[in-house]
């Protein structure tokens, strides 16, 4: 395709070296390799950079940059000799040929794909069996053919939800708070005075159970489309390691369409921009009929490099007033983002973030106690932080999930120590609500 066989020769190792690194590096701090999927981030990369590159040790920041230059640079070299001096320039046949075997290829994987065979190859959506059978690349590249493949495969269908005509419409809280883990689990030293007393005090009402999110990290849309869309990781295959980009297939299956029934006022609230996992997009169609972003936060005090947890409380305090000076029902989905890293501090600057993520869990437990309303809380962590050196990738990657009721709703929702997937809590949100609305 260069035309150059020599310069061709070290960018392909150059690229293979690259690679190789970043899907090291990746399950170092993540657990998982590169996969495909990886290649809708770069938009993201783009637009926050700094999302990503904190995470990265500086060494590796030098290395990565000074790679992915070298191979910029070298393209552009070689686009300008050939346009100089393209009727002396000997790869031109060279060149042909390149671009000949390359569609040649395009066309045979997707005949692959087509044929099945990819799923032949790799039956489950298990990357670390595929990288070891397989090479990094071949599982890049079987994982985006059974991605194409699963992405025709039709979902189970959720039904909506009616409100009995002697029910009181209910107000709906679910607040997806960004890392937030139990500190008792870290096993470290600094852990050990970081107190939640909200934590605890919905723990030992019974209210707290454990959240089997697969994502560590990162992967926020996994937890968030799992609540919001209910269905499993192995019903998705291969779509599970970003369901947003199928998501929109099957939007009446969303938590806010199931919903319309019973809330009139759905809000979908994250103090950031909703551009990133097309969240702009896709929760109007989801049901969403109010999106509130990080434009109205404009002139809100930001905690460390993002929106204070407590901003988001005293706009979803608001939110509850506005909610029960309505008859009708309202629903309100929040994302907080305070406690994304990059944490300068490390584990002491990720737990006082954590302890205002506690502080948010108490100021809308209260605020729903006070309303006299028939309420339901559900408070839960996206996934557990990355912290190299102190918190790092595990089998064991539960959050913890606070499911509260009140009135009707206070006798039925104790969770006790149960675990739930994401899924399954989206199921028992719309079980509590359809027992609460029952005549």
């Amino acid at each position: 395709m260069l035309g150059h066989p020599l310069v061709a020769a070290a960018l392909t190792v150059l690229m293979g070296v690259l690679l190789l690194f970043g899907s090291s590096l990746k399950r170092n701090i993540l657990g998982e390799p590169l996969m495909f999927s990886d290649v809708a981030v770069i938009g993201a990369f783009v637009r926050h950079p700094r999302f990503y590159i904190g995470a990265i040790p500086p060494v590796a920041r030098v290395l990565v940059v000074t790679g992915l230059t070298l191979l910029g640079l070298s393209f552009v070299v070689l686009l300008l000799r050939d346009m100089f001096w393209f009727r002396t320039a000997p790869g031109l046949t060279v060149r042909i040929q390149g671009w000949c075997l390359f569609v040649t290829g395009w066309l045979c994987l997707h005949i692959l794909g087509r044929a099945g065979l990819a799923r032949r190859i790799l039956p489950d959506a298990d990357l670390d069996m595929g990288e070891e059978r397989y090479g990094l690349l071949a599982t890049i590249v079987l994982g985006w053919l059974r991605w194409k493949d699963d992405r025709r495969q039709k979902l189970p269908n959720w039904s909506p939800v009616s409100l009995g005509q002697s029910a009181q419409a209910p107000l709906i809280v679910v607040i997806q708070c960004e890392s937030f883990a139990d500190p008792r689990e870290f096993g470290l030293e600094e852990a050990s005075v970081c107190m939640l007393p909200h934590l605890l005090r919905a723990e030992r009402d019974g209210d707290v159970g454990k959240l089997q999110v697969s994502g560590f990290g990162a992967y926020t849309m996994r937890a968030e489309y799992g609540v919001l869309f209910g269905h499993e990781e192995s019903e998705l295959g291969f779509r599970r390691f970003d369901p947003y980009l199928t998501a929109r297939k099957q939007p009446e299956d969303a938590l806010a369409a199931r919903l319309a029934q019973v809330c009139e006022e759905r809000v979908f609230l994250h103090p950031h921009d909703l551009r990133f996992y097309g969240r702009d997009d896709l929760m109007p169609i989801g049901g969403f009929n109010r999106l509130i972003g990080v434009e109205e936060f404009a002139d809100t005090a930001r905690c460390g490099f993002h929106i204070a947890d407590d901003a988001v409380g005293d706009r979803i305090l608001r939110l509850i007033d506005e909610a029960v000076s309505r008859p009708s029902g309202t629903f309100i989905f929040t994302v907080t983002i305070e406690n994304h890293g990059p944490w300068s501090g490390g584990i002491v600057d990720y737990l006082h973030h954590l302890q205002h993520g506690d502080e948010l869990l108490g100021r809308v437990t209260q605020a729903l106690g006070q309303t006299g309303r028939n309420a339901l809380l559900v408070f839960y962590g996206d996934h557990r932080p990355s912290l190299p050196g102190a918190v790092m990738p595990s089998a064991t990657r539960h959050t913890p999930v606070v499911v509260k009721g009140y009135g009707t709703l206070s006798t039925l929702a104790q969770l006790n120590g149960m675990s739930l997937t994401p899924a399954t809590l989206h199921h028992r949100i719309i079980s509590l609500i359809a027992q609460s609305s029952a005549p």
